[in-house]
C-alpha cells in the first residue's frame, strides 16, 4: 500500500544535515501530535546536507481527515526514497517529490508544490524553490530510471501523478531472457522485473521479453493468468486515480511458483505422480 497524505499536510520540517541520516517531523490534519522521522539515507543531491522546511493548508473536514489518517505511524523509522526540491542539479524530478519507505506504512509518496516547501542550507537564510522550472538540467538525461515530467492532477481527484519511470533501463533489457527463454519452465521460470499500478491491485511479473515491445510473464488484476502484454500498453495505463505504471526499483528475481504457487498446485502433483 502507498500512502499519499499530503492533502492533509500542515507544517514540518526534514533535517539532513548528518550524513546518511533524515530526521524530521510533520503536523497533519486528522492527527493530534506530530509524526516524528527517524530515517536511514541521504536528499537528492540538490538539497542534500540541508534542511527543508514544509507549510500546507488542508481546507476539508475534521471528519475526513481523522478517516484518512487513520492507521498512519507518528513514529516512523525506515528509510529514503526519494526527496527533492526540483532544484539543479535535477537527480529526479523537476519538481518537489518527498518518498520514503517506513517500517510501519510502508511507501509514502508527497506532492508539495514549489511555494510549501524552503530550503535552509547551513550558513544561509534558505531559497525558495522556484515557482516555475521546467527545464531538466543536463544531469537529468544521464538517468536511466526516470523521465522527468510534471505531474498532471487526475481529473476529478487532488492526488497528483508521479515522476514518469522510465519502465525499461538497459540493464534490465540485458538481463531479460527473450520469448520462450523460459519455456518449458513452469512455475520455475524466474521473474526479473515487477511493475504494479500505485492506485490499485495490478500487477504484472515479466519472465520474458521480446527485446521490443512485448512481454511475457504474470498478470495480476481481476484474476491471475499468465499471457503477452506489451511495453506500450502499460506506459500508457492509467490507474483510477490517474496514476502511471511503476517498475518496483527493489524488486529481487523469485520463481512464479513463489509468487502464484496456486496456479501451479495441479502440475507439481501431476509431476509428483508421474516421478
Amino acid at each position: 500500500m502507498t500512502w499519499r497524505p499530503t492533502k492533509y499536510l500542515l507544517e514540518g520540517e526534514l533535517d539532513n544535515t548528518r550524513p546518511g541520516k533524515v530526521r524530521g517531523w510533520m503536523k497533519f490534519a486528522g492527527m493530534t501530535d506530530r509524526v516524528t522521522f527517524d530515517w536511514d539515507g541521504d536528499f537528492c543531491r540538490d538539497i542534500r546536507g540541508a534542511r527543508v522546511v514544509l507549510a500546507g493548508k488542508y481546507e476539508g473536514g475534521t471528519m475526513e481527515a481523522t478517516e484518512a489518517m487513520k492507521g498512519f505511524a507518528e513514529r516512523q523509522r525506515g528509510k529514503v526514497g526519494k526527496i527533492t526540491a526540483g532544484l539543479p542539479p535535477q537527480e529526479y524530478t523537476p519538481f518537489p517529490y518527498i518518498e520514503w519507505y517506513g517500517d510501519s506504512n510502508d511507501r509514502v509518496v508527497m506532492y508539495v508544490e514549489a511555494e510549501q516547501i524552503r530550503v535552509v542550507r547551513e550558513g544561509g537564510d534558505g531559497a525558495k524553490h522556484p515557482a516555475e522550472r521546467t527545464k531538466p538540467s543536463a544531469d537529468s538525461d544521464a538517468r536511466d530510471d526516470v523521465r522527468p515530467t510534471p505531474p498532471p492532477k487526475a481529473e476529478g481527484s487532488t492526488i497528483q501523478n508521479g515522476p514518469s519511470m522510465k519502465l525499461l533501463t538497459k540493464e534490465i533489457r540485458r538481463r531479460l531472457p527473450p520469448l520462450y527463454g523460459q519455456e518449458g519452465k513452469g512455475g520455475d521460470a524466474v521473474v526479473y522485473v515487477k511493475f504494479f499500478t500505485p492506485d490499485s491491485g495490478w500487477t504484472w511479473y515479466v519472465t520474458e521479453f521480446s527485446g521490443e515491445d512485448t512481454f511475457f510473464g504474470l498478470a495480476c488484476g481481476f484474476e491471475k493468468e499468465l499471457g503477452y502484454f506489451s511495453l506500450s500498453e502499460l506506459e500508457s495505463v492509467r490507474g483510477p486515480m490517474g496514476l502511471l505504471v511503476e517498475r518496483d526499483l527493489y524488486w529481487e528475481p523469485k520463481t512464479l511458483v513463489e509468487i502464484a504457487p496456486e496456479l501451479f498446485v495441479h502440475r507439481e502433483s501431476e509431476r509428483s505422480k508421474t516421478s
